[in-house]
């Protein structure tokens, strides 16, 4: 009998599927994500604040590799790396617009390349908040669009520690780590050497490191190589190099500046002296929380280790295997990042947020790890997500808030040296031409001038050979108009023309101020016969600028263009004590006071007791005119004697100790040196009443009634 029951149960048995492929999820490109949002809020926010213009060290860069401009002094701790990396781009344009947007696209991609490295030691999700945390950082934001070594300095480090920590598995690493320290090097060499100390160290320490130290030695050579050269062409060698680099640092040696860098942090971009307030301090939690977190990594690495070392001695099979990171991918970038920061917390007795940009950087990635750590061990891991977030967010709108305020600022410094730039320009200044004195670098670059300094850490000229160039060169000085400032003694005879919109005068030799207030009385004088013929004035509005306020110089300019009328003045003013001062009121309206008055040093000085009105006048507006006494009798013999200008207080101690010194006032006192604008003298002759109007870089002229070639009116050209 046939039995059918067997194929009957295998018809009914159901046939075996295919095993479907496992379901992999897409990971997010978080960290393409942050570097996308980085470009995004530079462009949103830093590059419209900071795309007209450069600022101080930036113009010293640019200048370096612009074809249109003469190369600013090049001092001795710089390095010629950054302006390597933007000599195409200033080859192609002119447009500091177009070098923004560059270099704010150029740094996003280098943000997003430097921590991709990582993905091979760290998981992704650390990596990605690692890179977060650096760049939500204020001076990581605004660094990005700037030409400054710093943030690049940053990414090479976070790059070749991370290459480095993968050359045991990894041939083709040598290659990028020689590479990466060459490029640190070049951008900023001191950086490179700190950054490849503890490299070497680690190298000679761990034999499966040891192959990292031929690209570490020729990537410091290498990268070196220009500054070493330039060493012995401008220093007489790299120790030559060393001691100037100390004298403009300030002297190279144990300084705790510590707290320098913490009264930094949250607003100027450079302490120095740093005596900057910390108007913030809610701001500054991050910052110190950086050494506790790190001491946490460190220790959590070192307590994982133990365990496994213990596992295996007490013999309980395979080791202890973790997510977290190991002790070397932790602790090496801490240990670099400390390094990194030696010379600017220990070295050097002032501050800037940027040199810390590389420390940040390096210890932003255990400090990430660390941050999923807790929330992988924690009961919770979802309210700890929540809460970690939530500290990452107020992380970043802290960020935001000195960043927005930041930028500001920066506008309106780099704003100052455009003005004045242009300023220059509208008082004649033309390639080739020389701008000396305070923030000459920037601007003359922006006036596409050459810059000299006399003194200071940026001394490129001596004195004589400055006037040499002044005689046949245009040539400015820029002097602060706050703070009793004046020209030094070499140009205390040149004429200042105010920059309006800045707080600089520009100090022009006689002679180009001559022409200058030749041009401007010409400019003036068709401005006022149009106006009486009913035309409108022609001519070009650029130079119509140049005179908008009134040229400025010292007494002793006044004595060098005109000895005879200064002798003739001093001596009207020293036949009587008290002479009359007129000075305005907060409405505006004039108030006449006695005042005695000095003539010593070359200068015209006001001293009056503290807290007069007249002092509170002056503090608030400047202007004032001082009439010579004119005595008890009707007749005035040497005539009436005005002098106009603008008093400039003198808060100096030397300064005050010295008039005091000489005059023995009744001290407390105020003192205010004149700024003169304006000497008059009114006499009456044989051939009836003259006046005698002098102003800077004019000639004396004589005005009688009834003529009418006398200067315009003050209120024309004030």
């Amino acid at each position: 009998m046939e039995n059918t029951a067997a194929p009957a149960a295998a018809a009914a048995r159901p046939r075996p599927h295919p095993p479907r492929p496992p379901r992999h999820r897409r990971r997010a490109p978080w960290l393409a994500v942050v570097a996308v949002g980085y470009a995004a809020v530079q462009l949103a926010v830093v590059v419209p604040h900071v795309g007209h213009a450069l600022g101080w060290d930036e113009s010293v860069y640019v200048s370096q590799v612009d074809p249109r401009t003469p190369s600013a002094y090049f001092s001795a701790p710089r390095s010629r790396g950054i302006s390597m990396l933007v000599s195409p781009v200033v080859a192609a344009t002119s447009s500091i617009t177009v070098l923004r947007v560059l270099l704010t696209v150029l740094s996003a991609g280098a943000l997003y390349a430097a921590f991709r490295v990582w993905n091979r030691l760290l998981p992704r999700g650390p990596v990605a908040l690692g890179a977060l945390l650096f760049a939500g950082l204020w001076i990581t934001t605004i660094s990005g669009p700037a030409v400054m070594p710093n943030l690049w300095v940053a990414l090479g480090a976070v790059a070749a520690v991370g290459w480095f920590l993968r050359l045991p598995n990894e041939r083709h690493a040598r290659w990028w780590l020689a590479a990466l320290v060459a490029g640190v090097t070049l951008v900023r060499t001191p950086d490179g050497g700190w950054l490849a100390l503890p490299l070497l160290a680690a190298a000679l320490r761990v034999p499966a490191w040891r192959p990292a130290l031929p690209p570490l030695v020729g990537g410091l050579l290498l990268g070196a190589a220009q500054w070493i050269g330039e060493a012995y062409e401008r220093f007489g060698g790299i120790g030559g190099r060393l001691d100037v680099s100390s004298e403009v640092e300030g002297g190279m040696g144990l300084h705790f500046a510590v707290g320098a860098a913490l009264r930094s942090l949250n607003g100027p971009q450079l302490c120095r002296p740093c005596e900057a307030s910390l108007t913030h301090p809610e701001l500054t939690l991050w910052w110190l929380s950086l050494p506790v977190l790190t001491l946490t990594a460190v220790s959590l690495a070192l307590r994982d280790r133990h365990e496994r070392r213990t596992r295996v001695r007490v013999g309980l099979g395979r080791p202890y295997v973790s997510e977290d990171p190991g002790v070397p991918v932790t602790v090496l970038p801490i240990v670099c990042a400390a390094s990194l920061a030696v010379p600017y917390l220990l070295l050097i007795d002032y501050s800037a947020p940027r040199f810390l940009m590389p420390s940040y950087a390096l210890l932003a990635l255990p400090i990430a790890a660390l941050g999923f750590r807790a929330v992988r061990s924690a009961r919770s891991p979802r309210h700890m997500a929540t809460a970690l977030g939530i500290v990452v967010v107020l992380q970043l709108a802290s960020q935001f808030a000195v960043l927005t305020h930041t930028s500001a600022v920066s506008e309106t410094t780099t704003g100052r040296y455009r003005t004045a730039a242009e300023g220059l320009t509208r008082l004649g200044l033309r390639p080739p031409c020389l701008v000396a004195g305070d923030r000459a670098l920037p601007v003359a670059y922006h006036a596409g001038c050459a810059s000299a300094q006399t003194a200071g850490n940026n001394r490129s000229t001596s004195v004589s050979g400055l006037l040499r160039r002044a005689a046949h060169e245009p040539t400015a000085l820029l002097v602060r108009r706050d703070g009793g400032a004046r020209p030094p003694s070499y140009a205390r005879t040149w004429i200042g023309f105010p920059l309006p919109g800045t707080a600089w005068s520009a100090y022009l030799p006689p002679h180009q101020a001559r022409q200058v207030a030749s041009r401007g009385a010409g400019e003036s004088l068709q401005s006022r016969q149009s106006r009486k013929s009913g035309q409108k004035a022609s001519g070009n509005p650029a130079n119509m600028g140049a005179m908008t306020t009134l040229p400025i110089t010292s007494w002793a300019g006044f004595q060098a263009a005109e000895p005879g009328f200064a002798t003739a003045a001093q001596e009207r003013f020293g036949r009587y004590r008290t002479h009359v001062l007129a000075t305005l009121r907060q409405d505006g309206s004039p108030r006449l006071t006695p005042l005695e008055v000095n003539f010593r040093f070359g200068e015209l000085w006001l001293g009056m007791m503290p807290d007069s009105r007249k002092a509170v006048d002056l503090r608030r507006d400047r202007r004032f005119s001082i009439q010579a006494n004119p005595g008890a009798d009707t007749g005035t013999p040497g005539g009436d004697v005005r002098v106009s200008g603008r008093a400039v207080e003198v808060t100096e101690p030397d300064s005050l100790a010295r008039f005091a010194a000489e005059v023995h006032p009744p001290e407390p006192f105020h003192l205010f040196r004149a700024e003169v604008t304006e000497v008059v003298q009114t006499e009456a002759g044989e051939s009836g009443l003259s006046l005698r109007t002098w102003r800077p870089g004019q000639p004396v002229r004589v005005l009688r009634p009834g003529a009418d070639d006398g200067p315009p009116p003050a209120d024309e050209t004030s």
